[in-house]
């Protein structure tokens, strides 16, 4: 049966743009899936060293090219693994060298994630996609639609969904232990890089010779190179990053979407501190409304970042909240849950007593949803070969918890108006305006787009 699939893709991709879309090993060009999948990795600094560090030293991964703008940032991974080739532009890296590829790894600033898994899709090959999926609501819808045209196999970065802590929370929700959801907590020390009311840079900086400059800046909009951006400091400008809601959220807020089946909010409203065209706020306060589904009721989340926590959660003890720079919270009719950082580590029932007690009296249902038992990016590598979902898969999950983050950032756009948002229509109701940041406020630079898939 998975024959028949991968030549009914081949077939339609050859019909619809004269190309493959699928792993070379379909073809006998590369590895077979019980060897190794031969990845390339598309930044290799910072996170996508991480990414470089594991895989590297995974038996079923062949590293055949490390891709990177900015030969400063790379070099600890270059040095770490000489011998695997490196190149700068990955246009020219799927253009000479696509067949030497069966999967690429993305860990790139966010405004380039759509344009490098587009491309690497429309050339056929797998991909893993460090989170946020996208800047865009658009994107992440396309990239959903390309995913689920060709097949390919998927992977968002939010480590923690690989991890068992969700699973415990639906888990002890679904056997009645905490009782109904009554309100959750989000809060974070995020951001932790520059991010505010800043305009564009004046062009002071002396670009690096190290760096590439144009293709860093990728699809957006030409701007003088300033150290106050690259390598770091990016997440907090609207043309490149998501600020903080999106390097944080994608992980924390998996905790409550996948541990309580929440689906998507109904309605959003923000508060921040001043924003520019350019900077994204120091500080927001976000709370996402949930409808009613099955028995629960609706429900709120209420999101703060910048150091700032929720004035209490029933049950969690203050001084237990004010030593937690990042954690969650899930307040139950019953019982209090809460998780330590945004991956839900250390989760357990509040207070500590509580917890003990429960656990002496064998009150904690047993596990029933499968854990893996691999780390995030190999799970993914041993999708690849199987020819099977991974975990975080773009076209069943990844793609509306996505959405479900950047909602917050539209509502940061409208402070203290309530967006309505109607799943149906896939739009905002009630706050016509809001929609128009589904797509980039900017237009893309064409050289860095792939074309129609």
């Amino acid at each position: 049966m998975k024959q028949d699939r991968r030549e009914f893709i081949k077939s339609a991709a050859s019909a619809a743009f004269g190309f493959s879309i699928l792993p070379n090993w379909v073809y006998g060009t590369s590895a077979s899936p019980n060897s190794k999948l031969n990845i390339a990795f598309v930044g290799v600094g910072g996170r996508g060293a991480a990414a470089c560090k594991d895989l590297c030293a995974y038996d079923k991964v062949n590293p055949v090219f490390f891709c990177d703008v900015d030969d400063a940032t790379a070099a600890k991974t270059y040095n770490s693994f000489p011998n695997v080739r490196r190149i700068k532009d990955y246009r020219e890296m799927f253009d000479k060298y696509s067949k030497e590829i069966d999967a690429v790894v993305i860990s790139t600033p966010d405004h380039t994630h759509y344009p490098i898994a587009t491309w690497a899709m429309a050339a056929g090959k797998d991909v893993y996609l460090e989170k946020p999926m996208t800047r865009t609501i658009w994107e992440s819808r396309d990239l959903k639609r390309i995913a689920k045209k060709t097949g390919l196999i998927t992977q968002l970065g939010n480590q923690g969904h690989s991890n068992e802590y969700w699973r415990n929370l639906r888990e002890w929700y679904e056997a009645g232990l905490i009782g109904e959801v009554e309100e959750m907590h989000n809060w974070t020390d995020r951001p932790i890089w520059n991010q505010g009311p800043y305009g564009v840079p004046k062009g002071d900086d002396k670009i690096p010779a190290t760096l590439d400059y144009n293709l860093w800046l990728n699809v957006a909009p030409t701007t003088p190179y300033s150290t106050e951006i690259t390598p770091f400091n990016w997440r907090g400008f609207r043309n490149y990053g998501t600020g903080a809601m999106g390097d944080h959220a994608c992980h924390s807020f998996d905790w409550f979407y996948s541990g309580l089946d929440l689906g998507m909010p109904v309605k959003v409203v923000s508060e921040r501190s001043e924003m520019s065209d350019f900077g994204w706020p120091k500080s927001t306060r976000t709370t996402f409304e949930f409808a009613p589904k099955g028995k629960r009721p609706a429900i709120k989340l209420y999101w703060c970042d910048a150091s700032q926590k929720p004035a209490e959660v029933k049950r969690f003890p203050k001084d237990t909240l004010a030593k937690t720079p990042n954690g969650s919270a899930v307040v139950g009719t019953k019982e209090t849950v809460v998780c330590f950082n945004q991956f839900g580590n250390g989760t357990r029932i509040t207070p500590h007593e509580r917890m003990v007690e429960l656990m002496k009296s064998n009150a904690f249902p047993s596990k029933t949803l499968p854990r893996i038992e691999t780390t995030h990016h190999r799970n993914w590598v041993d999708a690849c070969l199987a020819h099977q979902k991974a975990s975080s898969d773009i076209v069943d999950y990844a793609a509306s918890l996505n959405e479900f983050v950047l909602f917050g950032t539209i509502s940061i756009m409208f402070p203290g108006q309530e967006l309505c948002y109607d799943n149906a229509k896939g739009e905002f109701t009630n706050v016509k305006e809001a929609n128009d940041f589904f797509n980039s406020r900017y237009d893309y630079k064409k050289e860095f787009l792939v074309g129609k898939i």
